[in-house]
């Protein structure tokens, strides 16, 4: 018998072929997706794998060292550092940028390591597989980025937009010694006006309804809130061509017109060149009587309006507060000295979660039945709400609820806080956050709005700022300088979101209620058992306000 050629000799079966390796759920497909996985999750490991050992482990060095750098930085910074970086817009426009570039530049480390790593003869449902688990993984580590970038750009075009650049403003109050050396310019406080605006898009015009303002401590970030009504006459005018023209103070008739409140619109008409090239001269005027009213050199204004407020709270995601009474929503007063009907009540309870609406009318709700109408459980709930706005306003909730946040501020919001002070600023309001806020309103406890004697004004503003915490606060005002019990001025208001409903003017709504819950319990001083607030002896902390 001829014996058999090698050709003719029959082949022992492989224990497995390239088909079978390749296949979906063969080893040499696994293999392939687990490579393909891990160089787009790790850039370098792709390359390393299908044999490019060289760039493979530069580009994985490159990556370790940056995440090194990334994680010390964020170790070291701290949360005084983030926040000064997160104020200045050239270097989040940077990080935006960073973000993208880095992006790209993973995604294409990505394409190239597949690419090299794709076995032959790949079926066509093999090679989509792969695709489509290799783009799923790479949306989510580029996802993250991208969505960093967009909350960097849109941090840069708020910074840019809200506040101006400190070269092309022109201030009558700003500190020009302020250097990024020394932000307040050798000052131990910094004093900013806090404006509450009835602006809206169902008004005409503005009127500075809330005025307040803050005096922060730049050292230990303690504050003192100083709220003024927003009839108070007579405001005095610094030395200048406004005190020339009103040496005993800001008088005249009718009488609306000439409160403090009216500054904002009525001085700049009357004085254009005198606030020529400033931006809001209804703010400057109004930053110059308050503070010679309070004895400060007040530095910056901020201005919030009524949509503004409603918006912001409700951008993060509602306030908890506890609610001491029912409130009504929507009343306001009748030329018959009622109220009409309310058309929601905010129920009574402890950690009431409130909405943006819920929360402007748990602040500014005026008519009603006691203690809703008395002035002092309306001054004590405002002081309350920005307490609790604050307390719960951490970094996580901006962070998680920015863009809400950042769409409600711009739009209703004004300062002439510049961009270059920005960090400054940002620093401070952690301070703050960790400091004692103290308050002090001027209700007729202290002053007769109609005729204030701005002396002793201005020594409980001193004694306020001089005070330590623990210390008893001012001596209680002269009975000569304060109202009589029955004489209560209900139109200075304290009202940090305005009057939307109109003044009221001459009406006086508190004993006269049309809702229909007039069978509340009242005490003699008409406070319906609730704790009473005595504001004549001085700023109180907001948590013993509380």
């Amino acid at each position: 018998m001829k014996p058999m050629s090698p050709q003719d000799r029959p082949r022992r079966p492989p224990s497995g072929d390239a088909g079978s390796k390749l296949r979906p759920g063969g080893s040499g497909y696994a293999r392939f997706l687990r490579r393909a996985v891990l160089g787009v999750l790790i850039p370098g490991v792709g390359l390393i794998a299908a044999g490019r050992r060289r760039i493979g482990y530069v580009i994985l060095g490159g990556f370790l060292l940056g995440l090194a750098v990334v994680g010390f930085y964020m170790w070291r910074a701290g949360q005084v550092r983030l926040a000064r970086l997160g104020a200045d817009a050239d270097r989040v426009n940077l990080i935006g940028y960073g973000l993208l570039g880095v992006a790209a530049v993973w995604l294409l480390i990505a394409v190239v390591s597949f690419y090299l790593l794709e076995p032959p003869r790949l079926h066509v449902a093999q090679r989509l597989l792969a695709v489509v688990i290799v783009i799923a993984v790479a949306a989510a580590v580029v996802t993250p980025m991208g969505i960093g970038s967009h909350y960097a750009f849109t941090q840069r075009d708020f910074i840019q937009s809200v506040f101006p650049d400190e070269e092309e403003r022109h201030s009558l109050t700003i500190p020009p010694a302020a250097t990024n050396e020394d932000p307040w310019a050798g000052e131990q406080r910094v004093n900013v006006l806090l404006l509450g605006s009835d602006g809206g898009a169902d008004r005409d015009g503005v009127r500075a309804d809330t005025i307040m303002v803050a005096s922060v401590d730049t050292v230990s970030g303690d504050t003192a809130l100083f709220s003024i009504p927003r009839n108070l006459q007579h405001t005095p005018f610094p030395e200048g061509p406004l005190r020339d023209v009103y040496p005993d103070g800001y008088r005249g008739a009718p009488e609306a017109e000439f409160w403090v409140s009216s500054i904002y619109n009525n001085i700049p008409a009357e004085f254009p060149e005198y606030f020529e090239d400033i931006d809001n001269p209804g703010a400057e005027a109004t930053k110059l009587a308050v503070g010679e009213a309070l004895g400060l050199n007040i530095d910056y204004y901020v201005m919030v309006n009524l949509d503004g407020f409603q918006a912001l709270v409700n951008a993060l995601g509602g306030v908890v507060i506890d609610v001491p009474y029912p409130i009504p929503m929507g009343t306001q007063a009748t030329s018959w000295g009622t109220c009409t009907p309310a058309r929601d009540w905010i129920d009574e309870g402890e950690q009431q979660h409130l909405t943006g609406g819920q929360a402007l009318w748990f602040a500014r709700a005026r008519c009603g039945p006691p203690p809703v109408s008395d002035d002092y459980e309306r001054m004590r709930r405002q002081r309350c709400l920005l307490g609790a706005i604050a307390e719960q306003t951490n970094p996580f909730t901006l962070l998680t609820r920015y863009l809400h946040l950042e769409s409600a501020v711009r739009d209703n919001i004004k300062t002439d806080i510049g961009r270059q002070r920005l960090e400054d600023f940002a620093e401070l309001a952690l301070r703050v956050q960790e400091a004692e806020i103290r308050s002090l309103p001027f209700t007729n406890e202290i002053i007769q709005y109609h005729s204030p004697d701005f002396d002793l004004i201005r020594e409980f503003v001193q004694e306020s700022l001089e005070a330590d915490a623990t210390e008893p606060s001012p001596t209680e005002a002269p009975a000569e300088d304060r109202l009589p019990a029955d004489e209560t001025d209900h139109d200075a208001i304290v009202d940090i979101t305005g009057d939307p409903d109109g003044d009221a003017q001459g009406v006086d709504p508190l004993h006269d209620h049309t809702n229909g819950d007039t069978d509340a319990p009242d005490d003699a001083d008409g406070h319906d058992g609730t704790d009473e607030i005595d504001d004549s002896v001085g700023a109180q902390p907001i948590d013993e306000v509380c």
